[in-house]
């Protein structure tokens, strides 16, 4: 097997690990031995947790970044069926920092989650403005809200929302809570006409909440 296999097999171990059971629940010795591999081997591509958590990050942004790219280059989907898979791409694929990881994470390792989110919410900012700037000059966004208000409001949201103490007393699921904002939020930017279109496209799929 070749080293990016071995890797790729390793990130998803741990992303699974780390996701279910927390950070610090998990040991390296723990996921060579549900990999079936020796911890030599673990060790030989990630020298400790730190290091495998941050790969994983990366990793996921990478992911989603490529995956931004390919649909907006897709030129068979319009603006807003592009909004609604990439909605659906980020409900889906929300999960691995939520949870015991998110939980552990803030509570254990303070400078670890605040340098996760410091770098999403520096990726989101760049991709959200592109993303805003494009929906007003399709005249699918209104253009009398200001851009960096709207990301502030979306982000505070998102982050207040999904914070593990919070979803406890929820009786819902953080996915649940991410379509409601992303439901209250695009409906309060939308055009008439987008908003219009958008619920029609909705209605046709019914992949997202209604």
């Amino acid at each position: 097997m070749e080293d990016n296999e071995i890797k790729e097999r390793i990130l998803k171990k741990a992303e699974e690990m780390f996701t279910q059971f927390g950070f610090s629940r998990v040991t390296m010795e723990e996921i060579a031995a549900d990999l079936g591999m020796s911890k030599k081997t673990l060790y030989k591509f990630f020298p400790g947790k730190e290091q495998l958590l941050k790969e994983m990050v990366s990793t996921k942004k990478c992911e989603l970044e490529d995956y931004v790219l390919k649909l907006w280059g897709n030129e068979n989907l319009s603006f807003l069926e592009k909004l609604k898979i990439l909605m659906n791409y980020i409900s889906q694929n929300n999960s691995a920092f939520r949870g015991p990881l998110a939980h552990d994470l803030q509570k254990n390792f303070p400078a670890i989650w605040d340098e996760i989110t410091e770098s999403r919410r520096t990726h989101s900012l760049e991709k959200f403005s592109l993303l805003i700037k494009e929906g007003i000059e399709k005249g699918v966004f209104r253009n009398d809200i200001d851009q960096q208000i709207l990301f502030l409001i979306f982000m505070s949201a998102l982050q207040g929302a999904l914070n593990p103490e919070a979803l406890v007393e929820l009786p819902v699921s953080g996915t649940q809570v991410l379509e409601a904002i992303v439901k209250v939020f695009l409906e309060g930017v939308f055009t008439e006409e987008g908003r219009n279109t958008f619920m029609r496209i909705k209605q046709e799929d019914g992949s997202i909440a209604k």
